[in-house]
């Protein structure tokens, strides 16, 4: 799993789920745990024996200690965890899941490891108010699953003490059917083969008036000493396309949403419109982003 981190210019309205005020907690490591029980045995035998230079040496190794308890709380305090509400990704892809990191104080947050459920992915300086980050996610089924918490740990400054804060976004993350191109066969069936076909070479055809002159085809006109244009199919003519899923008992199910889940995403990238039926629900693609991720999510969660 790889994060990819950004500088990104601060917007409060990308601030779909703002988590803050998380609990900072603060405990030693292997080598805090060390130092403490060599500050203790200082100090004994500073007691038991009067030795004043074991009790200076305790002294200063247990204010080295305690500054380094401050050091590091200021170092993961005022950090806030930015996402969305919601998350839409394809299964069986790697989908980039985004979210920013913000840093609320003037000071740099420095040596700061970003843990996403239970793996380390990197190690990070806070340099600037806000940071985008990208994770990498993969999903193996369709349906739902939510943004696990993301921790942010550090051992800065003297590496004796560890600091992290745990946020819990709560994010929900729909995942749709991966995308499976048909075969021909069944694109025919499906009323859709044209889709496929749409704004392909289609032939050649004499030159007119208002044709574009980044069609011609040079070498036809070369050889005729006229000119001609490429010709191709037009999608305009395409409309009233409707994918009824009731009609396909033959298809296994999961196999229909896949090859479902291609020809919404095609007939969007097309600017088709597109019915699709299902027991008593109908759903309508245009060209809004909205209907494609309501088909979506229909698609991610529907039963047979």
């Amino acid at each position: 799993m790889e994060v990819q981190s950004r500088t990104f210019s601060f917007n409060f309205k990308s601030l779909l789920n703002l988590k803050k005020d998380a609990k900072i907690y603060i405990y030693p490591n292997l080598n805090g745990l060390g130092l403490a029980l060599f500050i203790f045995f200082c100090f004994l035998i500073s007691v038991f024996y009067e030795n004043n230079s074991g009790l200076l040496v305790s002294i200063v190794i247990f204010f080295v200690f305690f500054i380094s308890i401050f050091i590091s709380h200021q170092n993961i305090s005022k950090l806030d965890f930015i996402c969305k509400d919601e998350y839409l990704v394809e299964a069986e892809t790697v989908n980039s899941i985004s979210f920013q990191i913000l840093n609320s104080s003037k000071e740099k947050k420095i040596n700061i490891d970003i843990e996403y459920d239970k793996k380390n992915v990197g190690n990070y300086n806070f340099n600037d108010r806000i940071n985008f980050f990208n994770i990498e996610y993969k999903a193996k089924f369709r349906g739902k699953s939510y943004f696990n918490p993301i921790t942010l740990k550090s051992i800065y400054p003297f590496g004796v003490m560890r600091t992290k804060v745990i946020f819990n976004p709560k994010s929900e993350i729909i995942i749709y059917p991966k995308k499976v191109l048909p075969s021909d066969e069944l694109l025919k069936e499906f009323k859709i083969i044209n889709i496929i076909n749409a704004d392909e070479f289609d032939g050649i055809d004499e030159f007119k008036n208002g044709d574009s002159f980044s069609k011609i085809a040079w070498k036809k006109s070369i050889i005729n000493e006229k000119r001609y244009v490429k010709t191709f199919s037009d999608t305009e003519k395409l409309s009233n396309l409707i994918l009824d899923l009731d009609k396909y008992p033959h298809i296994e199910f999961e196999t229909l949403l896949n090859y479902s889940s291609y020809i919404v995403n095609y007939c969007f990238e097309k600017k088709l419109n597109l019915k699709i039926k299902h027991k008593e629900q109908e759903l309508h693609l245009n060209d809004n982003n909205h209907s494609l991720n309501r088909i979506l999510k229909y698609l991610a969660n529907v039963k047979n």
